[in-house]
């Protein structure tokens, strides 16, 4: 690695050791540039668009919103739920990987189910979401 500001990210914040920053490649090195550029730019805002019998107690309307790989709690009105959030990792990982390669990274990513499938399926309760990528104002 040889970007002076990925150095010091990889050494201060990942505590990453020398030996492991000289085997970054110089690809893997442009796409870490591009995911730290691209992550100040954009955010992932999933908002619940169906609730039936939320255990956790998600409501139409909130919304779980994530700077980057965070949770951004200030941002985010609705209740914390694994099984809402787990699901949401794969989102992520688009978003991660659009980031990467410079891409398209607002382009529509689709909804998401949380991980409880409702009665009609030997469930309980149910949340979907609607799931955009947006700038950050």
């Amino acid at each position: 690695m040889r970007d002076p500001m990925l150095v010091a990210f990889a050494k201060d914040m990942l505590g990453m050791s020398d030996e492991d920053i000289a085997r970054v490649s110089p690809e893997q090195e442009q796409e870490y540039k591009n995911t730290m550029e691209n992550m100040t730019k954009y955010r992932i805002v999933a908002e619940v668009a169906k609730s039936k019998y939320c255990a956790a107690g998600l409501q139409v309307g909130q919304k779980i919103v994530f700077n980057g790989v965070q949770i951004d709690a200030d941002a985010s009105d609705s209740p914390r739920c694994v099984g809402a959030i787990a699901p949401l990792a794969r989102t992520l990982g688009v978003y991660l990987d659009r980031c990467s390669r410079n891409s398209d990274v607002t382009a529509p990513v689709g909804g998401v189910a949380c991980i409880d499938p409702g009665m009609d399926v030997g469930g309980l309760g149910t949340v979907l979401f609607n799931v955009r990528i947006e700038p950050i104002s």
